[in-house]
C-alpha cells in the first residue's frame, strides 16, 4: 500500500518512498452487533492506471492565475484541478471533497468527460453512478491540495502550481476565481490559510524527489519560505513571464 504519512515520534514529517498505486481497501459500512463495532471493507482496484506524461500542472482557483490561458498547458503534460474549474476548463484529473459540489459535478456528468476523484463517501453515493474514482490513499486535504498529492502518487517528478495563493485578500477583493457563484458564496476574508499552506509544506518533505514550482506574479512573502527545517532544494517560485518562456516552443 502507498503510504499517506510517515511521521516520527517527534511529529516530524519524513519522506515517503514512491510505490505504484494499485488500489486500496476502504470501509464501506459500519454496523454494531452485540455491542461490537464491525467494519465492512471492500478493495477498490485502481481503474485509472495513470502513467505520468510530461509535467504535472496543478491548477488552483486563487486569483493569481486570472488571465492565464490554461489551454497552453495541455501539450506540456497532465493537468490537475478542482471543483468549479470544469465550468471553464476541463483538466485531465479533477478533485472535489465537498458533498454539494460533488453532487453538482455528478449532475453535470463531469466524470464522463474526465477523471473525477473524490473521497470514499462520495464514491459510494447513489448519484455517483460509477463516475467517481477514489482519491488514492486520501490524506484528507482540501480539494486543491488533493491535486498535487495525487500528482505525486501518479509518479510525477515536476509539479507546477498555478492559482495557489493559500490566502484571501480582503473585502471587495477577488479572493477566488469562482466567488459569488454556486457553492462558493461571498469571500471577504483577509487571512492566510495556514492549514492549507502546511499541507503543501508537508508534501515538500514527503516527496523530496519531486521538484515543485509555484507560479505567481506577486508572491506573498510566505511563498519564499516554503522550506521549513532542512532546505531540501526542491521548491522555486517563478512568475508568469518565466512560465511563458518555459512553455514557448524550442
Amino acid at each position: 500500500m502507498v503510504q499517506t504519512f510517515n511521521v516520527n515520534k517527534n511529529n516530524q514529517v519524513l519522506p515517503i518512498e514512491w510505490q505504484k498505486y494499485t488500489g486500496e481497501e476502504i470501509v464501506v459500512n459500519t454496523i454494531i452487533r452485540k455491542g461490537k463495532r464491525i467494519q465492512e471493507k471492500k478493495f477498490y482496484e485502481d481503474k485509472v492506471k495513470v502513467e505520468p506524461t510530461g509535467n504535472a500542472y496543478c491548477i488552483g482557483n486563487g486569483p493569481s492565475r486570472k488571465g492565464f490561458d490554461l489551454n497552453r498547458l495541455k501539450k506540456h503534460g497532465q493537468t490537475y484541478g478542482c471543483n468549479a474549474l470544469y465550468r471553464d476548463f476541463l483538466p485531465d484529473f479533477i478533485f472535489s471533497v465537498d458533498a454539494k459540489m460533488t453532487a453538482q459535478m455528478c449532475a453535470d456528468e463531469v466524470g464522463r468527460k474526465t477523471i473525477h476523484y473524490a473521497p470514499s463517501l462520495e464514491v459510494n453515493r447513489r448519484h455517483a453512478k460509477g463516475m467517481i474514482h477514489l482519491i488514492p490513499n486520501n490524506p484528507h486535504w482540501i480539494s486543491g491540495n488533493q491535486a498535487f498529492w495525487t500528482a505525486g502518487v501518479h509518479g510525477h517528478k515536476k509539479i507546477y502550481l498555478l492559482g495557489y495563493d493559500f490566502r484571501e485578500y480582503g473585502k471587495g477583493q477577488l479572493n477566488n476565481i469562482y466567488q459569488d457563484t454556486d457553492f462558493y458564496g461571498e469571500r471577504n476574508g483577509d487571512t492566510i490559510m495556514d492549514g492549507w499552506l502546511k499541507q503543501f509544506r508537508d508534501m515538500i518533505k514527503m516527496r523530496p524527489y519531486i521538484n515543485f514550482t509555484v507560479v505567481h506574479d506577486d508572491p506573498p512573502e510566505y511563498l519564499h519560505y516554503l522550506q521549513t527545517g532542512t532546505d531540501l532544494g526542491n521548491t522555486r517560485v517563478i512568475n508568469y513571464a518565466e512560465l511563458d518562456e518555459e512553455l514557448a516552443p524550442r
